[in-house]
C-alpha cells in the first residue's frame, strides 16, 4: 500500500497524518485492498489475470510509482514521461507506443511487456528485467541499460542506448543475459565473450547474434 501512496504523491496530493490521501478527484484510506485513482487512471492494487489496471492513453507524467505492481496493465499509450517506476512490477503489461521519455525504471520487472514503439529515450533500465519483451520499434536512444536483462527479448534496438554513460558494451560485457535475438546493434560496440560467463550462460549457452543486424565497429571475439 506504501507504494500507492508513493504513487498518490508523486502527483502532489497531500497526505494526512492519519495516512489518509485526499485530491480532488479521490480519497484513499489506508486500506490494503483500495484502489488508488490518479486523475482519470484507477491503479488496481491487487491485480489478477481477471482485474488488472486499464489506463490506455492517461496522462501519469511524473507520477510516483516507486514499487507498484502493475502486472497484466494495459498503458498502451499512456504518458509517463519522468515517471518514477522503480521497482514496478509489470510482467506482461502492455506499454505499446508508450512515451517512458525520462522515465526511472531501474530493477523494474518488465519481463514478457509489450513495448512495441514506446518512446524510452533517455529512460533508466539499469538493472531491469526485459525477458521476453517485445521491444520491435522501441526507441532506446541515449537509454541507459546498464545490467539490464534482455535475455530472449524481441527485436531490441539498443542504438545510442549507454551503460551508465558509456556506449554500450563499454569494453567489458553487454548487459546481463544479453543475447540480441532478432536485434540491431549500430555503433562501435563490444560483445566480446558474451554468453560465456556466469552460471546461467554455462547451463543454458547464448547464441547472441540469431537474426541480428550488426554494423559499425563491432568486437564480438569469444562470443558463444
Amino acid at each position: 500500500m506504501s507504494a500507492l501512496n508513493n504513487a498518490v504523491r508523486g502527483l502532489g496530493v497531500a497526505v494526512l497524518s492519519t495516512g489518509i490521501a485526499m485530491v480532488g478527484l479521490a480519497t484513499v484510506a489506508p486500506n490494503a485492498s483500495a484502489d488508488t485513482l490518479l486523475g482519470t487512471c484507477t491503479i488496481v492494487s491487487d491485480p489478477s489475470a481477471d482485474l488488472a489496471t486499464s489506463c490506455v492513453g492517461a496522462n501519469l507524467a511524473g507520477a510516483n510509482l516507486t514499487g507498484v505492481n502493475l502486472a497484466g496493465a494495459n498503458l498502451s499509450g499512456a504518458n509517463l514521461l519522468g515517471a518514477n517506476l522503480s521497482g514496478a512490477k509489470l510482467t506482461g503489461a502492455n506499454l505499446s507506443s508508450a512515451n517512458l521519455g525520462n522515465t526511472l525504471l531501474a530493477s523494474a520487472d518488465l519481463s514478457g511487456a509489450n513495448l512495441t514503439n514506446a518512446y524510452l529515450v533517455s529512460a533508466n533500465l539499469s538493472n531491469a528485467n526485459l525477458a521476453k519483451a517485445n521491444m520491435a520499434g522501441a526507441n532506446l536512444s541515449g537509454a541507459n541499460v546498464f545490467g539490464a536483462r534482455l535475455k530472449e527479448a524481441v527485436s531490441v534496438n539498443l542504438a545510442g542506448a549507454n551503460e551508465n554513460g558509456m556506449p554500450v558494451g563499454g569494453g567489458s560485457t553487454m548487459p546481463n543475459g544479453q543475447p540480441l535475438f532478432g536485434s540491431t546493434v549500430t555503433g562501435s560496440t563490444n560483445i566480446s565473450g558474451v554468453g560465456t560467463d556466469g552460471p546461467e550462460e554455462a547451463e543454458d549457452p547464448l547464441q547472441p547474434l540469431i537474426g541480428s543486424a550488426v554494423t559499425g565497429s563491432t568486437n564480438i571475439s569469444g562470443v558463444g
